[in-house]
Formats: C-alpha cells, structure tokens, sequence
C-alpha cells in the first residue's frame, strides 16, 4: 500500500519538477530575448539614420540644378537634350490591351526605335 502511494507521489514529483523545469526554460528565453532587444532597436535606429543620410545624398544629386552643372563638365559634352518629338510616351494600360504576340511584333515594327541622349 504504501508503495504505490510512493511510486504516485514520485511520478507526481517528477512532473511538477518538469511542468516547473520548463517554465523557468521559456522564461529564460524571454529574458534573453528582452536584453537583446535594446540593442536591436538602436541597431535599427543607426541603419534607419544611414537610410535617412543617404536619400538626403540621392535627392541633392538628382536635383535640377546639380544636374546641369555636371552637364557643363567636359566628360558629359556629349549628352543633349532631347527634343519633344523624341520623348515616346507609353501609356500605363496599353501593354495589357494587346491580346495575341503577332499585334506585338506588328506594332513594333511599325515604330522607329528612339535613343534619348546619344549622338546620331
């Protein structure tokens, strides 16, 4: 009698030891990954602060007024301004409203091909 009461007790033991075993191992592992967030969110901050640096670098260059003064430098003399009847425009559905591939090779062919800024 009393060894079955025993070997009930131990099993019972032994699972709560395990239940409490592997409590404290997940909460363990949430403290790791709590101590490591700081650190990640000044990561992120440094790398959302380089993103910021360079779109500031990217809008200066592409700016107007940068751009025609390294028109004026000898290594890009020989770029031009292209003239209004060489600007092709496309509009935004038209790719969809072709239906079969030979109205694509038709349609190419009839157009001329249009370099924009090379010399001819």
């Amino acid at each position: 009698m009393y060894s079955s009461i025993f070997l009930r007790l131990s099993t019972c033991l032994a699972f709560f030891s395990f239940c409490i075993y592997s409590y404290l191992n997940k909460h363990n592992t949430c403290t790791e990954l709590k101590m490591k967030l700081p650190k990640l969110t000044k990561e992120i901050e440094a790398i959302s602060e380089v993103n910021a640096n360079l779109q500031y670098k990217i809008e200066c260059f592409e700016n107007p007024q940068n751009l025609l003064s390294l028109a004026a430098h000898p290594e890009y003399a020989h770029l031009k301004f292209p003239f209004t009847e060489e600007v092709v425009t496309v509009k935004e559905g038209l790719a969809l409203q072709w239906d079969a591939p030979e109205q694509k090779t038709e349609q190419a062919k009839a157009k001329t091909a249009v370099v924009v800024g090379a010399k001819q």
